[in-house]
C-alpha cells in the first residue's frame, strides 16, 4: 500500500514545475558563452521561451559568436564585455568556462544584473563567498545551475525519503574515457554535480576521506566517503574506465530503499516488494531537457528574478557545495 501511494506521488510530480513567467511582462536578458552545454541546452530553450528576449550574446571568440548569432537568430553579439553591459538587460545567463565565472559574475552584479551561472559556481570557496557577500550587498539574485536538484526522479527520491533517517547513500557517476589530469579537475568539472546531489538528498555531510587512482598522469577513478546526519555513511564513486556512461543514486534507511538510475527510472524496494517508475515506460512524453532538470531550473530562476525570492540553489547554497568539494579533495 505504501509503495502504491509513493508511486502515485511520483506520477503527480511528473509535470514540470509551474511556469510562473507566462503572464509576465517581457524580461530582457543577455547570454555569456557559446560552448557545448550552451548550444545543447540553453540556446534551444532561451530562444523559444515566452516573455523573455535575448538582447545580445557575448563570447571571447569572434567565430563562435557569429555562428551562434546565425544559428539562433539573435540580434546582437560581441567579444567585448563592456559592450554587452551597455544593453538594456535585467538578467544574465553566465555560461562561460569556470575560470571566468568569478570575474564576470562580479562585473555583472556590480552592474545591477541578476545572474544565473552554469556549474561550477567558482574555482574556490573564497571566490564563492565573495560573490555571496556581493549578491547580498547589491540585492541581486544569483543562482547556480545544479540541474540534478530539478531533475524529476531525483526530486521524487528526495520526497520519498524526506524525514527518514538515511543509513547509507551511494552516489555514482561513471565515464568510459579517462582524460582529467587531476582529482581536483575531475571533481570540480564533473563530480561537483554528485557532491551537490549528496547535500541535496542527505543534508549536510561531514567528509571522511577520498582515495583515487592515477595512471600516466590521468585520473582513473575515485571514491569519497562521508558521514551522513543520523550517523549514516555515504559514498561518492566515479570510474573513468567504465563500460558506459552511468549515473545513479541509492538511498537506504527506515526499511525502504530508493534507487535512481539517471535519467531513466526510479526503483523502490520495501520488504519483499519492488516497483519501478521512470521515463523509459511505454508512451513516455517527457522531453530530455525536462527530465534532466534544465527546464524547471530555468523556470525557477526566471520566477525568482520576477518575485525577488531566493533561488533554492542560490549563491550561499552553491558556496556550501564548493566548500564540501574542497574538503573532499583535501582528504
Amino acid at each position: 500500500m505504501l509503495l502504491t501511494t509513493l508511486l502515485n506521488r511520483v506520477e503527480k510530480g511528473s509535470q514540470s514545475m509551474p511556469d510562473n513567467t507566462k503572464k509576465s511582462e517581457l524580461l530582457p536578458i543577455i547570454v555569456l558563452g557559446t560552448g557545448s552545454i550552451t548550444q545543447k541546452a540553453y540556446y534551444p530553450l532561451l530562444t523559444q521561451w515566452e516573455n523573455i528576449m535575448i538582447r545580445g550574446i557575448y563570447s571571447r571568440t569572434e567565430d563562435h559568436m557569429q555562428a551562434a548569432l546565425a544559428r539562433w537568430n539573435i540580434p546582437f553579439g560581441t567579444t567585448k564585455i563592456e559592450e554587452i553591459l551597455q544593453l538594456d538587460a535585467k538578467a544574465a545567463f553566465l555560461l562561460t568556462n569556470k575560470e571566468s565565472h568569478f570575474d564576470l559574475a562580479k562585473t555583472l552584479l556590480e552592474n545591477g544584473m541578476d545572474v544565473y551561472l552554469e556549474k561550477p559556481f567558482t574555482e574556490t570557496s573564497q571566490q564563492a563567498l565573495e560573490l555571496v557577500n556581493l549578491a547580498q550587498k547589491t540585492k541581486r539574485i544569483v543562482m547556480v545551475g545544479y540541474n540534478r536538484r530539478f531533475a524529476r526522479l531525483y526530486r521524487k527520491a528526495k520526497e520519498i525519503m524526506e524525514g527518514k533517517p538515511i543509513q547509507l547513500a551511494v552516489i555514482q557517476k561513471h565515464r568510459t574515457h579517462p582524460h582529467y589530469p587531476s582529482l581536483q579537475e575531475a571533481y570540480l568539472e564533473d563530480i561537483i554535480h554528485q557532491i551537490d546531489l549528496m547535500r541535496f538528498l542527505c543534508g549536510e555531510v561531514i567528509p571522511i576521506q577520498t582515495k583515487y587512482e592515477m595512471k600516466d598522469g590521468i585520473l582513473q577513478g575515485a571514491v569519497s566517503t562521508v558521514h551522513l546526519p543520523n550517523n549514516g555513511l555515504g559514498t561518492l564513486l566515479t570510474s573513468h574506465t567504465a563500460g558506459a556512461w552511468q549515473e545513479s543514486a541509492t538511498l537506504h534507511g527506515d526499511q525502504i530503499s530508493v534507487h535512481v538510475n539517471a535519467f531513466r527510472n526510479l526503483i523502490i524496494h520495501q520488504h519483499d516488494h519492488e516497483e519501478m517508475y521512470g521515463a523509459d515506460r511505454a508512451g513516455s512524453w517527457i522531453p530530455n531537457l525536462q527530465e534532466r532538470g534544465f527546464i524547471p531550473e530555468i523556470e525557477h530562476f526566471l520566477h525568482c528574478v520576477r518575485t525577488r525570492e531566493q533561488p533554492s540553489t542560490d549563491a550561499l547554497e552553491a558556496y556550501k557545495t564548493q566548500l564540501l568539494y574542497e574538503q573532499l579533495i583535501s582528504g
